[in-house]
C-alpha cells in the first residue's frame, strides 16, 4: 500500500512541475504538411494545365445534287465513247469470226486437180436427233447369208 500511494504521489508531482507553455499541434484545416503537398502534386487531377480548346473549323458546303451529277455535255461525251466502244469490240469480232472461218475452210486444202463428182445428191437426211435417239429403230433390210444372194443384189451407184 505504500507502494501504491508513493506512486500516485511522484505523478501529481510531475504533472504540477509540466511547463504551461505547451502548445497543441496546428488544426488540420491550415494546410496539408509537407508529405501531403508531395502527394497533391501528383495527383493528375490537381495539376494545373493551360484551358484547351477545341479548334475551330467551318463546315464544308455541301453542293447541290445537281452540281453532283454529270452535266449534258459529260453525258454525251461517255454514251460517244460507249457506242464507239461496242462498235470497235464487234467489228473486232466479226473480223476474228471471218480470219477463223476461211482459215478453217476445208475447200481451201483440196487439191487443185481434184474435181468433184457433182451428180451425186446428197444423203435425205431422215428424222432428227431425238426423233433417232427415242424413234423406232428403222428396219434394215437383211444382209444377204450367201454369195449367191449377195449376187443377185442391184448394183449399188
Amino acid at each position: 500500500m505504500k507502494s501504491i500511494s508513493l506512486k500516485i504521489v511522484l505523478l501529481a508531482t510531475f504533472l504540477i512541475a509540466l511547463p504551461a507553455t505547451s502548445s497543441a499541434q496546428a488544426p488540420a484545416g491550415d494546410g496539408p504538411g509537407p508529405f501531403g503537398q508531395m502527394m497533391n502534386g501528383l495527383n493528375p487531377a490537381n495539376w494545373k494545365l493551360p484551358k484547351m480548346q477545341m479548334p475551330k473549323m467551318k463546315m464544308p458546303q455541301m453542293p447541290k445534287f445537281g452540281q453532283m451529277l454529270p452535266n449534258q455535255q459529260e453525258k454525251q461525251r461517255v454514251i460517244e465513247k460507249k457506242n464507239g466502244f461496242v462498235d470497235e469490240v464487234s467489228q473486232t469480232a466479226k473480223n476474228s469470226w471471218k480470219r477463223t472461218r476461211e482459215t478453217l475452210n476445208p475447200m481451201k486444202y483440196i487439191p487443185a486437180g481434184f474435181k468433184q463428182n457433182r451428180t451425186t445428191t446428197p444423203k435425205a437426211k431422215q428424222g432428227g436427233f431425238f426423233q433417232n435417239l427415242f424413234g423406232p429403230r428403222d428396219q434394215t433390210p437383211a444382209k444377204p447369208s450367201s454369195p449367191s444372194e449377195f449376187l443377185r443384189q442391184e448394183a449399188i451407184r
